[in-house]
């Protein structure tokens, strides 16, 4: 066997609160970590809710699309907000220990 590099892959959940409380979920993100990188990519969501009550994710995207919203667009701003430098350098020293 003749391994080459290693990779860390870490899952990730965060809830957030989206458009003013009106959507609530929780998103789950994969993050492989290597000796010099982080890729961090959103792998699922669940316990969404709509106005307080539990709505299919893509149920959920077809509605915001009939109103000119982009989900994904809503969840990818706010999830920047989470994966700070801080947060990057935190999942980077998880490699090394």
């Amino acid at each position: 066997m003749n391994i080459v590099g290693k990779t860390l892959m870490v899952d990730i959940e965060n809830n957030i609160t989206l458009e003013n409380g009106s959507i609530t979920m929780t998103v789950i993100h994969q993050a492989y970590i290597g000796q010099n990188h982080v890729d961090i990519e959103l792998s699922d969501y669940s316990n969404v809710l709509f106005l307080g009550r539990e709505i299919n994710v893509s149920k959920l995207r077809e509605i915001l699309k009939n109103i000119d919203i982009d989900l994904d667009s809503l969840v990818g701003n706010k999830c920047e907000e989470i994966f700070t430098e801080e947060n990057i350098e935190y999942l980077q020293s998880l490699y090394t220990k």
